[in-house]
């Protein structure tokens, strides 16, 4: 996974997960912890992404 902060693809994955459920990872050049969900519009919300975008999904149907 690339790095949203350095753009390094030097990531190695972490065991620990979000409250969510996500995987974290640390990049090896700025080490730095991010989420595979960091720098998305879907960062900050509470629900599981494959949910909102079944929400969405509906409303625009």
């Amino acid at each position: 996974m690339t790095c949203p902060h350095c753009q390094s693809t030097v990531t190695k994955e972490r065991s620990q997960k979000t409250t969510p459920g996500y995987r974290t990872f640390r990049c090896l050049c700025c080490q730095r912890v991010f989420n595979e969900r960091s720098r998305t519009p879907f960062n900050f919300l509470e629900y599981p992404t494959d949910i909102v975008l079944l929400v969405v999904f509906w409303r625009l149907r």
